[in-house]
């Protein structure tokens, strides 16, 4: 299996986008009718940023990447919350990301240094799960001394030169 770790702010989610601050809960209600799904249970600003702040390019790099390469998301952000388990599948289903997730790294320990926890969760998922490939994606530098032949840094979204070193590195 390959897996996309995924992380959201500075690869989908631009820094500087602030569009879900301008936007109205009119979104939740016409987001829960269209999927079928009850987005009242999650922040209203978790659910505005997926629709107006991520970022179309970078979402469809990421869908060529694991179209490409036939890989799965694990979500490895703070955007994941143990407390509800569906929200990272749920919020993926507004960009129609939802087939290609597999699961969230879940939080194991609350180290100082968030590069080493996330390494931390990445390990204990390739540890976990039969994954025969994968590549980080992040924005965190820190990542890449954890995972230096798997890991792809952006720099505030997925660019075409991320897009095409991440294919590399899950189809060798």
């Amino acid at each position: 299996m390959n897996i996309v770790f995924l992380d959201i702010d500075g690869v989908l989610q631009p820094y500087d986008s602030e569009n879900r601050f301008y936007s109205d809960e009119s979104i939740i209600k016409k987001l829960s009718e269209l999927y079928n799904i009850y987005y009242n249970k999650y922040s209203f600003y978790d659910v505005s940023a997926v629709y107006y702040d991520w970022d179309h390019q970078a979402i469809d790099r990421l869908k060529y990447i694991l179209d490409k390469c036939d890989a799965k998301i694990i979500i490895s952000s703070d955007w994941r919350n143990i407390k509800e388990p569906n929200k990272m599948r749920d919020l993926l289903t507004i960009q129609k990301l939802e087939k290609y997730y597999f699961g969230d790294n879940i939080i194991l320990d609350k180290h100082i240094d968030l590069a080493h926890t996330r390494a931390d969760e990445i390990n204990d998922s390739l540890n976990k799960y039969p994954i025969s490939n994968y590549v980080v994606l992040d924005d965190m530098k820190g990542l890449s001394g954890f995972f230096p032949n798997n890991s792809v840094i952006t720099n505030n979204i997925i660019s075409i030169n991320d897009m095409n070193e991440a294919i590399k590195i899950l189809k060798r």
